[in-house]
């Protein structure tokens, strides 16, 4: 059918998601994110995303684009909802600039663990006053 018989696809699908979804229960849930937040940081991570979106988009903006490599990874002794926080050591590349390391505190799921296995290379954004308050992506 091509073309229209994916939209008549996609648009299925959509209705059929919006019908299983729990509002009430998603907006459950964001109201304990909410709460789990403390001075606009999710205890156990670090960088620089807050709890604001609209926040992390202009500050996701703002940022220059490297690369870090990580270099290792530590499992910390904290957990968010029990999810463990680790410290990856990154080195980071930039143009124009010498490569440096510095540390990103994250969590990591047990399925996204191989993402950050040293020698990987990962996307990030790095601010232009603080080389080391780095945001992923």
């Amino acid at each position: 059918m091509g073309v229209f018989g994916d939209i008549g696809r996609l648009m299925k699908a959509g209705l059929q998601s919006t019908a299983r979804t729990d509002y009430a229960e998603n907006l459950r849930k964001s109201a304990d994110l909410a709460e789990a937040y403390s001075d606009g940081r999710l205890d156990g991570t670090h960088g620089a995303a807050r709890a604001n979106p609209f926040e992390n988009m202009t500050m996701y903006a703002s940022m220059d684009a490297v690369s870090g490599t990580v270099v290792s990874l530590e499992r910390t002794f904290r957990e968010v909802q029990g999810v463990p926080v680790y410290s990856v050591e990154l080195e980071i590349e930039a143009d124009g600039r010498p490569p440096y390391r510095t540390r990103y505190e994250t969590l990591i799921a047990a399925g996204a663990k191989a993402n950050w296995q040293p020698g990987k290379v990962l996307p990030f954004r790095v601010s232009k006053s603080d080389p080391h308050q780095l945001m992923l992506g």
